[in-house]
């Protein structure tokens, strides 16, 4: 999954897959979320013997790759 959004810093994401974790620039910018999506994910992911991976770059966007074993 990769969107064009606000991205995040090294910092930031460092920390995308804990509960209810929002970054400042996130909860500045009015955008709705709880914080749950990312670490619901890493749950499932991990819960199926596979990995999840962020990469972002502020002001660029986000990708997220999943990978779940056959």
């Amino acid at each position: 999954m990769t969107d064009e959004g606000i991205g995040m810093s090294a910092k930031t994401a460092s920390h995308a897959f804990e509960r209810f974790y929002r970054a400042d620039n996130a909860r500045e910018s009015g955008s709705s979320g709880s914080g749950l999506g990312l670490s619901i994910a890493k749950w499932v992911v991990d819960n199926h013997g596979g990995t999840i991976d962020i990469l972002s770059r502020e002001g660029v966007g986000t990708r997220v790759t999943i990978a779940i074993p056959r």
